[in-house]
C-alpha cells in the first residue's frame, strides 16, 4: 500500500515521473533509506567532543612565563692570616710557590730562649721548570700528609722544634719561606748553623749537605737579619779564614711563598786573599795617655774580595759589643785619636778591634767581619 500510495502521489503531482514502473519507485525509495542510514552512521562514529566542522575556533590564551626568581649568592670572603704564637702546619692548604728548592733536606731549626717557636718547613722535591728563571724548580705535588712535629720548650732552656719531613712542597696558610745558601770560598759546607730573626725572636736551623737553610715566617714585607756566628760553628776550619760575625739583612719580599736570599759566603779568604787586620798587631800596647789627635793610631787592614765600604770597631774583652765605632770608609786604614762613642778618652784596659766590610747583595746588604786582634792600653 505504501509503494502504491507513493506511486500514486509522485503520478499526480509529478508528471515526469508518471510513467516509472512500481520497481523503479522501489529501488528509490531502498536507495533514500540507504543514504539515511549510511548519515544516521557517520554521526555515530564521531567523536561527541570533537567540534563541529563549522564552529567557530576555540579563543586561547597565551601566558607570559614569570620572570625569573633572583637568588642571592654569598661569595666568602677571604681573611688574611693573622699571627699567632704557635701553631700547627694544615698541610691541606697547598700553596704554590717560586723559588729555588733546598735538596733533600734532613734539617732541624731551633729556637733561641725568648722567641717564638715556629713549625718547622716540608720538604721540597726539585721538579723542572724553565732554565735561567727563579722558579726553575717548577710546583710541587699536593699532598695532604702532615709533618710530625715535635716542640719542648721552657724558661732557661732554649726551645727545639725537630721535623722529619714527609710532606713534599707544603706550606699551610699564611706561611713563606726563607731559604738559601752557605758557601765557604764559594763551596756549599753542611752542618753550619745560622740564625735569623724577622719581627719575632730569633731562631737557628742547621745547613744540610747543600749547604741550604730554611725558615718559616709569617711575616713578608718585614726587616730580618740572616746571622752567622764562628762560635757556633767550631767546625769551620781553619778558623783564621772564616769570618768572626757575618749577617745578610734587608726587607722581606712579598708577593711570592718561597724568598730565596743570596748565597751567603762566610769565608774571609777569596781566591787566596784573606781579608784580615795588619796593624796594630795582635797583643799590642799603646800608652793611653799619648794617643791624640797629633799623635793617633793608624788602623790598616786588607782588602776584602768582593769589594765595599769599611767601618773599625773596638771594644773591651769579655764583652761582643764595640765601644767605639768608625764611620763608613773607603780606604783600608784610619788613624785614631783615642775618643770613643760617648766623646770619654779610651783608658787602661785590654780590648780588641775588628773590620766589616759592607757590600750590596742585591736587594739585601752583607756585613762581614774580621777575625779579632787584641790591644792593651796602658796608663
Amino acid at each position: 500500500m505504501l509503494v502504491r500510495a507513493a506511486h500514486k502521489y509522485y503520478h499526480n503531482n509529478h508528471p515526469m515521473i508518471k510513467n516509472l514502473t512500481p520497481n523503479q519507485l522501489l529501488l528509490i525509495a531502498i536507495a533514500a533509506v540507504l543514504l539515511l542510514l549510511a548519515a544516521f552512521s557517520f554521526f555515530l562514529l564521531q567523536d561527541p567532543l570533537a567540534p563541529l566542522p563549522f564552529a567557530p575556533l576555540p579563543t586561547t590564551s597565551t601566558s607570559t612565563p614569570l620572570p625569573p626568581v633572583r637568588t642571592n649568592t654569598t661569595v666568602p670572603t677571604t681573611i688574611a692570616p693573622t699571627r699567632q704564637t704557635s701553631y700547627t702546619p694544615l698541610a691541606a692548604f697547598v700553596t704554590p710557590y717560586t723559588g729555588t728548592a733546598p735538596e733533600s733536606p734532613t734539617q732541624s731549626e731551633t729556637t733561641l730562649p725568648g722567641a717564638t717557636a715556629y713549625p718547622p718547613p716540608p720538604t721540597l722535591a726539585p721538579t723542572s721548570g724553565p732554565p735561567g728563571t727563579p722558579a726553575s724548580t717548577g710546583m710541587p705535588p699536593s699532598t695532604t700528609s702532615t709533618p710530625s712535629l715535635t716542640a719542648t720548650s721552657t724558661t732557661s732552656q732554649a726551645a727545639t722544634s725537630t721535623t722529619s719531613p714527609t710532606a713534599t712542597g707544603t706550606l699551610s696558610a699564611g706561611e713563606y719561606r726563607v731559604t738559601g745558601r752557605v758557601i765557604q770560598n764559594g763551596t756549599p759546607v753542611a752542618n753550619v748553623v745560622v740564625e735569623f730573626a724577622d719581627d719575632v725572636g730569633p731562631r737557628q736551623a742547621t745547613t744540610n749537605p747543600g749547604g741550604h737553610y730554611w725558615f718559616i715566617t709569617l711575616a713578608p714585607g718585614t726587616d730580618f737579619t740572616l746571622k752567622f756566628h764562628q762560635s757556633d760553628n767550631p767546625n769551620l776550619t781553619p778558623t783564621s779564614e772564616v769570618a768572626s760575625l757575618a749577617w745578610i739583612e734587608g726587607t722581606l719580599p712579598t708577593g711570592v711563598n718561597i724568598i730565596d736570599l743570596p748565597d751567603f759566603d762566610v769565608s774571609i779568604d777569596l781566591n787566596g786573599m784573606i781579608f784580615e787586620l795588619q796593624n796594630p798587631a795582635d797583643t799590642d800596647s799603646y800608652s793611653a795617655s799619648s794617643i791624640s789627635t797629633s799623635n793617633p793610631i793608624q788602623f790598616i787592614w786588607s782588602l776584602y774580595n768582593q769589594g765595599g765600604s769599611y767601618h773599625i770597631e773596638l771594644g773591651p774583652n769579655g764583652s761582643d759589643e764595640p765601644i767605639w765605632t768608625s764611620s763608613q770608609l773607603a780606604s783600608t786604614n784610619y788613624m785614631w785619636n783615642g775618643t770613643l762613642d760617648d766623646g770619654s778618652h779610651i783608658s787602661q784596659g785590654r780590648y780588641w778591634w775588628r773590620v766589616a766590610a759592607t757590600k750590596s747583595l742585591s736587594n739585601y746588604v752583607l756585613v762581614i767581619f774580621t777575625q779579632q786582634f787584641h790591644i792593651s792600653f796602658t796608663p
